[in-house]
């Protein structure tokens, strides 16, 4: 959910502007950073610009252009994907946006602002770190990067160029602090390629890689494994589709046609000559592996003897669902590789510590601000920091202003931020998600008194429970729940000729509170209604 606002002056430039994910079950669909304090000051800014194509960086471009109309500039894949993501959204219409393709090396401008892209090796094609020149000196910027020196073509982080920048001398240097508790080295992304051809080589039947489908260096790779040993490519998710055909439009992946075949042809090749590229390797519901996994997708029917290669890492929270997902295949048969069997068929795209220290030791900054990560990374990687000597260290959270000046780096008041939910493109409103989240929790119980004019029941109250008790099985604690509604009716006290309708569901309320209290030890929600006669 990465989005970063840089201002001097009367001149705003916001960096990405990223999504996350709600794992709470609550509808969300997804969730971005809170831009009020953007949109206020929505005069001011004089462009958008992204590091590259990844989800928590771009995926709310479209929210952000609906309220501030800005040029995006962006490298080629990263824009590509935000067409995409545009044309999907029904509130805005792709013609009127403004996409400024940039190129690593060459200098951009906008208000006082001049900068560029400089390349880094990351899990995504054309990822960029950013050299950003301003009245206060060099900012620059990792971007979301590892140091591979041996990475796949065309992927190769720019280290000379960044070495030239340093020689400048740079103020400030804001760096991907994901890995910063993962000690040594990341891993390369050639010796991944060489472990996943050995497995495919060995495998009997079928292969089956979950991925993310961001990965297109990966998956390019796979594509060239299954021409070395005599395999047809399927790819099943939307997502994995959709990139192979930008990545093949942008020269990423060289004419993938000759082993990649549609996926309704999948059932037709022989287990031994099939390789399946899948999503869903976070066990996510919707997506291709866990729909093979529940034997619901349409296009193929996995069986004992095929393989199921999980090359990517499980992203915490994620844990219970890839283990859901596993078992799922296990019990058929079918075989599971996961890094915690074979740590060769995945390295992260960002860096660990001892390349998060080559990269500081090399820019050699007068301050050092971690990004990309909680509290407890961004700590991490500020301690890295201290001890490659860096003058002035500080890190923050959400919200928080960072302030440069002459005199030095410090941080300075906070302004608002948070986080919007979105449920089909709209926001939720933050009480919508708290009654959710006890509807999830709690259950709620439906009771409609029907009552005469002055308020007597004229007959059992009805009960409808969702989520509280199995009505079927329980029916006798409904009975007591009935009589303890009625008994708080009863006793209602009133001067009033007649008893208010507040009043007789209010008892309503505290009745079924109190005794699913007594009886269940939590109270769920609670909605009563009342039905009058006419006075007779």
């Amino acid at each position: 959910m990465n989005c970063m606002a840089i201002e001097h002056g009367d001149d705003i430039l916001v960096l990405d502007c990223g999504v996350t994910f709600d794992g709470r079950g609550l509808g969300v669909d997804l969730v971005h950073a809170n831009l009020e304090w953007v949109i206020e000051r929505r005069d001011r800014v004089r462009a958008l610009v992204l590091t590259h194509g990844h989800e928590d960086h771009i995926g709310a471009v479209s929210w952000f252009l609906r309220d501030i109309d800005v040029p995006t500039w962006g490298p080629a894949y990263a824009l590509a994907l935000v067409k995409q993501r545009l044309s999907e959204h029904p509130f805005h219409e792709v013609p009127r946006l403004d996409l400024r393709t940039m190129t690593a090396g060459v200098r951009y401008s906008a208000g006082v602002f001049e900068w560029e892209l400089w390349r880094v090796t990351h899990s995504m094609p054309d990822s960029h770190g950013l050299v950003l020149r301003t009245p206060q000196g060099i900012l620059v910027h990792s971007g979301d990067f590892k140091i591979d020196l041996d990475p796949p073509p065309g992927e190769t982080i720019d280290l000379a160029r960044i070495s030239e920048v340093a020689s400048e001398g740079v103020r400030i240097l804001l760096s991907d602090s994901t890995n910063a508790l993962a000690p040594g080295h990341s891993g390369g992304e050639r010796a991944v390629s060489a472990s996943l051809e050995e497995l495919v080589r060995a495998a009997p039947e079928r292969v089956v890689v979950g991925l993310f489908a961001s990965n297109v260096q990966r998956i390019g790779a796979l594509l060239d494994i299954a021409r070395a040993t005599g395999r047809k490519v399927v790819g099943f998710g939307r997502s994995v589709e959709s990139h192979i055909r930008i990545a093949t439009e942008l020269g990423v992946i060289e004419n993938p046609h000759d082993v990649l075949v549609p996926r309704d042809r999948a059932r037709a090749i022989p287990r031994h000559e099939l390789m399946v590229l899948a999503t869903g390797s976070q066990g996510e519901a919707p997506a291709a592996l866990p729909r093979l996994a529940a034997r619901t997708h349409g296009d193929l029917d996995l069986g004992a003897g095929d393989l199921v290669i999980l090359s990517a890492r499980i992203i915490p929270g994620n844990e219970r669902h890839v283990w859901d997902l596993v078992n799922a295949f296990e019990r058929r048969g079918i075989s599971v590789l996961h890094r915690g069997r074979d740590e060769r068929i995945h390295v992260s795209g960002h860096a660990h510590r001892d390349e998060q220290r080559a990269l500081i030791d090399l820019v050699k900054p007068r301050a050092f601000l971690p990004v990309h990560g909680t509290y407890v990374h961004l700590a991490a990687h500020a301690e890295i920091a201290r001890e490659a000597g860096v003058p002035e260290v500080v890190f923050v959270e959400n919200g928080n202003v960072v302030e440069i000046d002459e005199r030095g780096t410090r941080i300075g008041e906070k302004v608002e931020s948070g986080r919007v939910h979105i449920d089909r493109y709209e926001p939720v409103a933050e009480r919508v998600l708290h009654d959710r989240k006890l509807l999830s929790e709690l259950g709620v119980v439906f009771v409609t008194l029907l009552a005469d004019a002055r308020g007597r029941l004229l007959a059992a109250p009805a009960v409808v429970t969702r989520g509280v008790i199995d009505e079927d099985a329980d029916h006798e604690l409904l009975e007591d729940l009935r009589d303890d509604i009625e008994d708080a009716v009863a006793g209602i006290r009133t001067s009033e000729r007649q008893v208010p309708d507040d009043a007789l569901r209010e008892a309503a309320r505290r009745a079924v509170r109190r005794f699913f209290g007594r009886e269940l030890g939590r109270k769920p929600l609670c909605y009563a209604v009342v039905a009058r006669t006419a006075e007779t």
